[in-house]
């Protein structure tokens, strides 16, 4: 069962579009790039490119839209435990 969130959300902080990204390079930890392959806001192929030129990775696609976690909740969750228990494939 799903749980709402609280009836009124809080603002977003404002820091996070004011100042820089600090850190120097990426944590010492598997990264993993997970993209909706229906998400409208950031295309596939945008995604793909960014995994690619910034992160040297390989998007893993799934059927979803721009909040994977709403528009498929079941296969995400999937993935991200898949990912925690060390499992290569799905």
């Amino acid at each position: 069962m799903l749980r709402a969130g609280p009836p009124q959300p809080r603002e977003e902080a404002e820091i996070v579009f004011g100042e820089f990204c600090r850190f120097e390079r990426w944590p010492d930890i598997p990264i993993h790039v997970l993209a909706g392959r229906d998400d409208r806001f950031f295309p596939i192929e945008f995604q793909r490119r960014v995994a690619r030129e910034r992160l040297g990775k390989a998007v893993e696609e799934i059927p979803g839209g721009h909040l994977l976690a709403l528009s498929n909740p079941e296969v995400l969750t999937e993935r991200l435990l898949a990912y925690g228990s060390g499992l290569t494939s799905y």
